[in-house]
């Protein structure tokens, strides 16, 4: 099992929401989360394009805060019920399940970004866009879109440890700034929307980045691929 070395404490953390399957793909980000010392503010997205797109597809607020006021302050509380308690004799077990040592100095806020706090009974994910993070870091990714290749790269196909490939798709018909991964030469699904602008500010500085399968699970019929991705200065 390998294990992220360098922690990245954000600044800031986006909030993303997802209409039920019936109602339209993919996420939409609907608010940040900024970091205001040892706790975090959530303002909501009001004035962008996904903003409103995700109030068409029916998204009306994360429990507890109305979209009628911008900003809360003092939320990290509330956010950090997403995750299991520091003091549960599971916890180690479950920094294990994110590659995060053990010992690891890690703030609620970042590991609400590194663990992406999903929850099965909800639509809310937190992402951890790593903007001006400084080389080295690693992180653990999952590959966004898989279940809609799955066919063309069924799971029985991959190993872990087996090498992907990130490409840039400017003719992509959602967005030309989508970054394809590959693995054994077949498109497996794409970098978060959330990370994208990273990643092409990665390519630009012509850092080294090095991603390989770390494991694959999930539900049953749409399982998940997740990467182990080191970035580094060349």
């Amino acid at each position: 099992m390998r294990y992220i070395e360098h922690i990245v404490e954000p600044e800031k953390l986006l909030l993303s929401w997802q209409p039920k399957p019936t109602e339209g793909r993919g996420r939409m980000f609907v608010a940040e989360l900024v970091r205001t010392g040892n706790d975090a503010d959530l303002i909501y997205l009001l004035d962008s394009i996904e903003f409103e797109k995700a109030l068409s597809f029916g998204f009306e607020n994360y429990p507890g805060f109305e979209t009628k006021q911008q900003r809360y302050e003092k939320v990290l509380p509330v956010f950090m019920k997403r995750l299991p308690l520091r003091t549960r004799g599971d916890f180690g077990r479950y920094l294990d399940s994110l590659r995060i040592q053990r010992d690891a100095e890690i703030s609620d806020f970042a590991l609400l970004g590194y663990s992406g706090a999903k929850l099965p009974d909800d639509d809310f994910t937190v992402v951890h866009t790593f903007e001006n993070a400084v080389p080295p870091f690693e992180m653990l990714m999952c590959v966004q879109g898989y279940r809609y290749y799955v066919e063309k790269l069924p799971p029985d196909c991959i190993e872990q440890g087996q090498e992907a490939t990130f490409e840039v798709e400017p003719g992509n018909e959602f967005d030309p700034r989508a970054i394809k991964i590959i693995i054994n030469g077949v498109r497996a699904g794409y970098v978060c929307r959330g990370l994208t602008e990273s990643f092409h500010s990665w390519f630009e500085a012509r850092c080294r980045i090095d991603a390989s399968v770390e494991r694959i699970n999930g539900m049953q019929g749409r399982p998940d691929i997740y990467l182990f991705v080191s970035v580094k200065q060349r």
